[in-house]
C-alpha cells in the first residue's frame, strides 16, 4: 500500500486553476512536483491523486505541500465519498494549514467578474453529513476561515487586483450550493434572503472537514458571474474566458500565499476542535487535546 508522505501543509485547487496542470503549467523554478500522484485506500474508497509539491522559499528554506482537487474532483465518483476521502489523506500525512481557491457567482450587484474576494463566513446548504473523519471531535465554526492564512491570500489578492485593474475584498457569506448544475432563480433570490452575498459548489465541506482534522483554512474566490436573477442574463462563455485568462494568476497567488504561511500558527483555529466528553456528541465537550 502506498504511504502517506508527512506533510504539514495542503493546497485544494478549484475553478480558477481548473484549466491548467497545477502547479507544473506556473514555470515557477522555486516549485517542483516530486514523484508521481499519490493515491491510497481509505475507509471512504480510494483517495484521489494528490501531489506532493516542494516550494524552495528565499532564504532557502523548503516548505512542501499536498495538492488536490475541490472535492477530490474525479468524473463518475460521488464528491462527498471523494471529499472524505481526500481529507482522510490530509489527515494521515498531517497537514495543519489549508488554502484553495474557488470560483463563484455573484449574489450582489456591486461585484463584478473578475473581483477577488476572501469569504468570512459560510453558508452549507448541501445534504454533507460533518463528524465522519474523527468521531472524537466537534467542531465549532466560529471564525471558520483562520486568520493569519486569509492575511498571507488578502496581501496577494489586493497585489493582484492592482496589476489586473480589478478589485479586491476581503468580507463575503459565501454560499455552497450542491450542483453541479447552476442555482434558479428563485433559489438565488432565497440565498440573498438568508444573507448570502456569493454562491458556489465548493468550500463545504472543506471549510468543516479542515477543523474537524486539526487544520486551519482559508479560501479565495473569483466571481465568474451574475448568479441566476441578479442580472437580466450573464454570460457563460465570459465564464470560461476568465477561467482560460486568469489559471496562471490563482495558481501564482497560491503559492506565494503558501510562501508567506507563518511557520508556526498564531491563530486560535485549534480551539474551536472540542473533544466530546461523552459518546454523545450532544454531551458536554471539551477543549481539543
Amino acid at each position: 500500500m502506498p504511504s502517506v508522505p508527512p506533510c504539514a501543509h495542503a493546497i485544494v485547487g478549484g475553478s480558477g486553476t481548473a484549466a491548467i496542470e497545477f502547479p507544473e503549467a506556473l514555470g515557477d523554478p522555486r516549485v517542483r512536483v516530486v514523484g508521481d500522484p499519490i493515491m491510497v485506500p481509505t475507509p471512504f474508497g480510494e483517495s484521489p491523486p494528490v501531489k506532493r509539491l516542494v516550494l524552495t522559499r528565499e532564504d532557502g528554506s523548503v516548505r512542501e505541500a499536498l495538492v488536490g482537487r475541490m472535492h477530490g474532483w474525479q468524473r463518475g465518483v460521488d464528491r462527498h465519498s471523494a471529499t472524505l476521502a481526500l481529507f482522510w489523506l490530509f489527515r494521515e500525512a498531517g497537514v495543519r494549514r489549508i488554502i484553495a481557491e474557488a470560483g463563484a457567482g455573484s449574489i450582489l450587484q456591486n461585484f463584478r467578474p473578475r473581483d477577488l474576494i476572501l469569504p468570512h463566513d459560510v453558508i452549507d446548504l448541501t445534504p454533507q453529513v460533518s463528524g465522519l473523519l474523527d468521531p472524537e471531535h466537534v467542531v465549532v465554526m466560529r471564525a471558520p476561515f483562520c486568520p493569519e492564512l486569509r492575511g498571507a491570500m488578502w496581501e496577494q489578492a489586493t497585489r493582484w487586483a492592482a496589476d489586473k485593474a480589478t478589485r479586491a475584498f476581503d468580507r463575503a457569506i459565501y454560499a455552497t450550493s450542491q450542483g453541479v448544475r447552476f442555482e434558479t432563480a428563485a433559489e438565488i433570490a432565497a440565498y440573498a434572503r438568508l444573507g448570502a452575498d456569493i454562491v458556489g459548489q465548493a468550500i463545504s465541506p472543506e471549510v468543516y472537514l479542515a477543523r474537524e482534522i486539526g487544520a486551519c483554512y482559508a479560501a479565495i474566490t473569483i466571481v465568474l458571474n451574475y448568479a441566476e436573477g441578479v442580472r437580466p442574463k450573464w454570460d457563460y462563455e465570459l465564464i470560461q474566458e476568465i477561467l482560460q485568462d486568469d489559471a496562471r494568476t490563482m495558481g501564482h497567488l497560491l503559492v506565494e500565499a503558501l510562501v508567506r504561511t507563518p511557520e508556526v500558527p498564531g491563530c486560535a483555529c485549534l480551539s474551536y476542535r472540542k473533544r466530546v466528553a461523552s459518546s454523545d456528541p450532544a454531551a458536554a465537550m471539551t477543549d481539543t487535546a
